[in-house]
């Protein structure tokens, strides 16, 4: 025998199947696991066409074990470089120290990455990947959101 649903009953239905589905799908904060630490919500700035230099920003939470991040790489730009702070006439540096017991914030007046000869201009909205490689973790492949912060 059918029985017969209210229509209360198929929208609660239908609100528990997207609750279901939701839950299942990764958060907005782009958290990237690897070993000893996790990698929170890399992000740049939108660019103007005529800028050739971007910085991008991340957190690094939960570290459990020394690291140090060698370099990073990605294809929107002719390379990435670790810097130490907003003096872009400093050198890059050679690696930046990961250090077990505290949380690292990238920012613009500390530690961060810097797009080096963007191929094109970043765009509000998007997202881009990154490799992240470190000494003892490895490759961490993440996405880097624009304006998204």
């Amino acid at each position: 025998m059918m029985q017969k649903i209210s229509i209360t009953q198929a929208f609660a239905g239908l609100m528990l199947a997207l609750i279901s589905i939701s839950a299942a799908l990764p958060s907005h904060a782009h958290e990237y696991y690897a070993d000893g630490f996790t990698v929170v919500h890399p992000w740049g700035e939108a660019s103007d066409p005529a800028v050739r230099d971007a910085p991008i920003f991340m957190t690094i939470e939960s570290i459990s074990k020394n690291d140090r991040l060698l370099s990073a790489y990605t294809s929107l730009a002719d390379r990435v470089e670790l810097r130490a702070g907003p003096d872009t006439g400093a050198p890059p540096l050679a690696s930046i120290a990961i250090t077990a017991g505290r949380d690292m914030a990238f920012k613009a007046d500390q530690a961060h990455l810097l797009l080096k000869g963007l191929k094109a201009p970043l765009e509000w909205g998007r997202s881009y990947s990154m490799g992240l490689k470190f000494e003892r973790a490895g490759v961490v492949n993440v996405m880097v959101s624009v304006g998204a912060h």
